[in-house]
């Protein structure tokens, strides 16, 4: 019996801390430009407010496009020890998210992995692309992923350092060619419908705002690079979107001048804050090859 109630307390302990690696996914979206500065803020009042001066220095002056080129060797600041860390093991059990591989990819070609749909917070990329939890280098051996993302993250200090190290990269035109023109088996992943895709997506329904989004397309003509098909069922189950139609104009003129917009969501637990527990499940197709045309029509 005593087994029997070491072993439901150690599930609880696990449960918790399922719940606060997503809860911390989730706040990143919101505090990642604030709680870095207001951290750096203080530590200036401290003695370490010259480290944090050379930091700052380091990073505008010779850091600050490192997002869409390398500069730093074959390594580019990509860290394996990150990528792997359990903490992304408890992120993938708490939907839990799978990746499952439909054809081989010869490791000797590059590829886009098209994801769709974006969702609300984009969970099936983060889980399968940013992070191993999901066993995506055993499963496309000799493949070394990108996870391309919104510029803006990359002006936040401390945390544009931690995504770099997961190999996140700026989803830039500069910033995606670089990536594929590193080498054999450099490929990326990106949502073409981005944040535009955000806002349509709603539990029930497969939308995406793709239509004027067909930069990716002439990308992989310009570099020869497949395309490879990607869809996360469930991704759009985890959160509902609010009806309202002052809200909706407010996030469409933000994307639209800004490029970005904060979501308004209902989940689930912890003030609605954390996704529904549905499984997602995220099917790598067949990819599609193209011929290389240097300057394609538009």
């Amino acid at each position: 019996m005593w087994r029997t109630i070491k072993h439901l307390a150690s599930l609880a302990e696990i449960e918790h801390y399922k719940r606060a690696i997503v809860a911390i996914f989730i706040l990143s979206f919101f505090c990642a430009h604030i709680v870095p500065s207001v951290f750096l803020i203080l530590l200036l009042l401290t003695p370490l407010a010259p480290v944090v001066i050379l930091y700052m220095a380091w990073l505008l002056v010779f850091d600050w496009k490192s997002p869409t080129r390398f500069w730093f060797g074959p390594s580019a600041r990509r860290s394996n020890y990150c990528r792997t860390a359990r903490m992304w093991n408890y992120f993938r059990d708490f939907f839990p998210v799978t990746l499952i591989k439909t054809a081989d990819l010869e490791p000797s070609r590059n590829y886009i992995f098209c994801y769709h749909p974006h969702g609300v917070f984009a969970v099936g990329v983060f889980a399968n692309f940013a992070t191993e939890a999901t066993g995506f280098s055993a499963l496309f051996p000799g493949l070394t992923i990108w996870c391309m993302t919104m510029p803006v993250v990359f002006s936040a200090p401390v945390m544009r350092e931690w995504l770099m190290l997961l190999g996140a990269r700026s989803v830039t035109t500069a910033g995606c060619r670089s990536m594929l023109q590193r080498g054999a088996g450099h490929s990326i992943a990106l949502v073409p419908g981005g944040t535009h895709d955000m806002l349509v997506a709603k539990p029930g329904v497969a939308k995406t705002a793709i239509r004027n989004r067909k930069g990716f397309v002439r990308l992989a003509l310009e570099t020869g690079s497949s395309i490879v098909p990607v869809y996360g069922f469930g991704e759009n189950e985890l959160y509902d979107q609010p009806k309202s139609t002052f809200l909706r104009r407010f996030q469409r003129y933000c994307t639209e001048k800004f490029g970005m917009c904060y979501p308004f969501f209902q989940g689930d637990e912890l003030a609605r804050m954390l996704p529904r527990r549905k499984p997602l499940h995220t099917v790598v197709g067949t990819p599609i090859e193209v011929p290389v045309i240097e300057c394609p029509s538009t």
